[in-house]
């Protein structure tokens, strides 16, 4: 391997370990695009993509419905939290988002997977690497049953 690979060797070799995967979480729930602003403002990309398309349909934020992988409430700090993956309803299309998840205690300790340990000291959430599509349909997964039955 060429030496100015292994960098990125390394990088991509550890950046899986931090992140967390959401789907073990086992639940989700709905909650309003005005709670993913947040998420949101980390591309303007995807800000300008929302906008447009609220424009185009005559609705404001509070007006879209998302659901998004929750936090049961065995989780001490973090019950009823909503994560990536989000999927909302913009009425003529959907928006799927997907985001890496990093769980962290208060000293920045990660948890990779689902413990008693995380679930009694985990205190924080981030999501980073955004990324999102635009479909005509909610999706396959099991939530867009439940969302759409909603």
């Amino acid at each position: 391997m060429p030496l100015r690979l292994v960098p990125l060797a390394l990088l991509l070799g550890t950046s899986s370990a931090l992140a967390f995967d959401t789907s073990k979480l086992g639940q989700w729930g709905s909650l309003p695009l005005d709670d993913l602003t947040p998420v949101i403002a980390k591309s303007a990309e995807l800000q300008q993509e929302i906008n447009k398309t609220l424009s185009e349909g005559n609705k404001k934020q509070g007006d879209v419905m998302c659901v998004g992988m929750r936090f049961p409430g065995q989780w001490k700090n973090l019950g009823g939290l909503r994560v990536s993956p989000y999927t909302c309803d913009f009425g003529a299309k959907w928006l799927q988002i997907h985001a890496a998840v990093r769980i962290t205690n208060r000293r920045g300790q990660a948890f990779e997977t689902i413990t008693a340990e995380a679930m009694k000291n985990a205190t924080n959430v981030s999501e980073t690497n955004l990324n999102w599509k635009w479909t005509t349909e909610c999706g396959t997964g099991a939530y867009c049953a439940w969302f759409v039955g909603h």
